[in-house]
């Protein structure tokens, strides 16, 4: 039977090769972007997101230094040789799972000791916080645009204690972001997927269509990639969104170094089908389907053929455990209705995340 079924995974390893080396890409993205009933305003959406974050968190070796420098280091480790010590007298060595103790630390220390939310940021002149109002957003200006070329977008607000004008520029640089250490939930999913992956983590950044993002990262002990929001301290709590928060959602997606991800079934279908907004800018899941997988064949395409088909056999086992799920997530409180914890009250209630 064993000898039979090396056969077989043989056999289907040479024919999805053959199929590969036989596509081309670009006229699958064409036929796409020409189907009716598909967007291509959203189809170039994505793309973009994966021009942006299947490349640039990785291979950047000054990048990572510099994280691993300004990091307190000699406390997070502190704090795990703790957590490693006091585990070790409740489980049995192969029991400890060593990546999950350095995440939850990571993510401990981001929130609580590194990074900082901003409402609205303190007035320049007088240092005060609460007296800042909203006046316009703007492009940024000639400095603002050479500290960081990503940085898209400025807030401007002025002080109603002193007068004196503020300028809040929503940096994207994790290098910028490592000097300023404050921002919304943009700036948390940046800057903690580069920290993520300078420890050398399987990591991917997660958007939403409903103005969100967080990131995971794959744990290598379960085999499974799992959920982190820097902004809450959450840990593979992949249903407090549709469920805590009670947000509408439509689209999800992880973008890594090899591949992209549809995951709106993990984070919105298989938490509450309540609030699943109708995902209609591409005809069928069908044709969500095939766009993954063209980008990721463009993606992976400098991989050896062994990796392409790792990445494959990977992406088929969390295709099918999303769309055949055995239930809903095991860990959901149902007592815990809470709603966003980051930002003010007014601003969850705007976007819809209070959890009412």
């Amino acid at each position: 039977m064993d000898q039979l079924a090396t056969k077989f995974l043989a056999k289907y390893k040479e024919n999805f090769l053959n199929k590969l080396k036989n596509t081309n890409h670009n006229s699958v993205l064409s036929s796409l972007k020409a189907t009716p009933g598909n967007d291509t305003t959203f189809i170039n959406q994505i793309i973009q997101l994966k021009n942006e974050h299947c490349y640039i968190y990785f291979n950047n070796d000054h990048l990572q230094s510099l994280i691993l420098e300004t990091l307190n280091l000699a406390l997070i480790y502190d704090n795990i040789d703790k957590e490693n010590e006091k585990q070790s007298k409740e489980k049995r060595p192969e029991d400890i799972d060593h990546e999950e103790i350095l995440v939850k630390e990571l993510l401990r220390y981001f929130k609580d000791d590194f990074f900082k939310w901003t409402n609205q940021p303190d007035c320049s002149s007088c240092g005060k916080n609460d007296n800042q109002q909203y006046v316009s957003g703007e492009r940024p200006n000639k400095e603002e645009f050479q500290r960081d070329p990503k940085c898209g977008y400025v807030e401007v607000y002025k002080c109603n204690s002193c007068g004196a004008v503020t300028r809040f520029p929503r940096f994207n640089s994790p290098a910028v972001l490592l000097e300023t250490r404050q921002g919304r939930c943009g700036e948390w999913a940046a800057l903690f997927t580069y920290i993520l992956v300078s420890f050398q983590l399987r990591t991917r950044y997660i958007w939403n269509k409903e103005d969100h993002v967080w990131c995971e990262y794959f744990n290598t002990k379960q085999q499974r990639w799992i959920h982190l929001d820097a902004c809450e301290k959450a840990y593979d709590e992949p249903y407090i969104y549709a469920r805590n928060w009670n947000k509408k959602m439509s689209y999800v997606l992880g973008f890594s170094e090899t591949g992209i991800s549809d995951l709106s079934k993990k984070y919105v279908d298989n938490v509450n089908k309540d609030n699943i907004i109708k995902r209609n800018l591409m005809r069928s899941d069908e044709e969500m389907y095939k766009l993954m997988t063209c980008l990721n064949n463009e993606i992976r395409s400098s991989f050896s053929s062994d990796q392409q088909f790792i990445m494959h056999q990977e992406d088929e086992k969390e295709y099918l455990k999303l769309n055949y799920p055995d239930g809903i997530p095991t860990k959901i409180d149902e007592s815990n209705s809470k709603g966003r914890q980051s930002g003010s009250a007014e601003w969850v209630n705007s976007r819809g995340e209070g959890g009412q």
